[in-house]
C-alpha cells in the first residue's frame, strides 16, 4: 500500500523530475530481482531494470521492468511504499502522478489509450480512443505528464502533438511544442512548466507552449 506520498501537493515545476538510473544508484536503491532462463537452459538471478524513474515532490516513483507495482521511495532512497498495476497491464511505456487526486495514468505499448488508476490499483477509467480524424484522438501515444492544475498532456508520436484532457477524460485542446523542427519529441515532463526532451540527440530541452 502506498504510503505518504500525499503529504506533499505538486506546487511548481522543481517539484517533477525524470530521472536518470545513475541518480537511483548513487541513492543506494536496490533493484529488486527476477529469474530468468538462459538460452542454455540455465536458470539464472538478474536485477529489473529501472524503465521509467519519476520524481514527484519528496518521492520518487520507479516502474521496474516486468513487474506489476511502482515503487516508491524517498529522496533519501528508502522504500517507502508500492502503487499496484492491474494484472491485464503488461509492458508500461510511460506514467504518470496526480498526488492530490491520488492517481496514475499509464501508458502501455501497443495501445492508444490512457489507463487511470487510484492508488490501491483499482482501474477507474480511461483517456481518449483510437483515431486519427479527431484532435482528440490518440495514435501512439508515447509520454505524459499532468500540470498543476490536473491537466493530462500526452504526447503522441504520429504527429509530435500534446493532447490535453482533463482528469475526468474530457479533452480540451492540442498544442506543438515552440522550436518546430524536423526533429521530434521523445518525452514529456514539467507541471508548472511543461517541457519536452528532444532535438537530433534527444538530449536537448525546449520549454513548451500552453493552450
Amino acid at each position: 500500500m502506498h504510503t505518504n506520498a500525499n503529504e506533499k501537493t505538486i506546487s511548481g515545476d522543481d517539484k517533477t523530475e525524470r530521472m536518470s538510473i545513475a541518480k537511483l544508484r548513487d541513492l543506494n536503491i536496490a533493484f529488486p530481482t527476477m529469474i530468468a532462463v538462459t538460452p542454455t537452459g540455465e536458470t539464472i538471478e538478474v536485477q529489473r531494470k529501472p524503465r521509467i524513474i519519476r520524481r514527484y515532490a519528496q518521492h520518487i516513483y520507479v516502474y521496474f521492468e516486468q513487474s506489476k507495482e511502482i515503487s516508491v521511495f524517498s529522496l533519501a532512497g528508502e522504500r517507502t511504499g508500492k502503487l499496484p498495476l492491474t494484472d491485464n497491464l503488461q509492458a508500461i511505456k510511460d506514467f504518470a502522478i496526480d498526488t492530490q487526486l491520488q492517481s496514475l495514468y499509464v501508458i502501455e505499448y501497443g495501445h492508444h489509450q490512457i489507463t487511470v488508476l487510484d492508488f490501491d490499483g483499482q482501474k477507474v477509467g480511461d483517456i481518449g480512443e483510437f483515431g486519427i480524424e479527431l484532435l482528440q484522438d490518440l495514435n501512439g501515444p508515447k509520454s505524459i505528464t499532468v500540470d498543476e492544475r490536473g491537466k493530462v498532456h500526452v504526447l503522441t508520436s504520429n504527429d509530435n502533438i500534446i493532447r490535453v484532457y482533463s482528469a475526468n477524460g474530457a479533452y480540451v485542446s492540442s498544442y506543438n511544442h515552440i522550436r518546430r523542427s524536423s526533429s521530434k519529441l521523445r518525452q514529456l515532463d514539467g507541471c508548472k512548466v511543461i517541457t519536452g526532451v528532444g532535438g537530433k540527440f534527444n538530449d536537448s530541452v525546449t520549454v513548451l507552449s500552453g493552450y
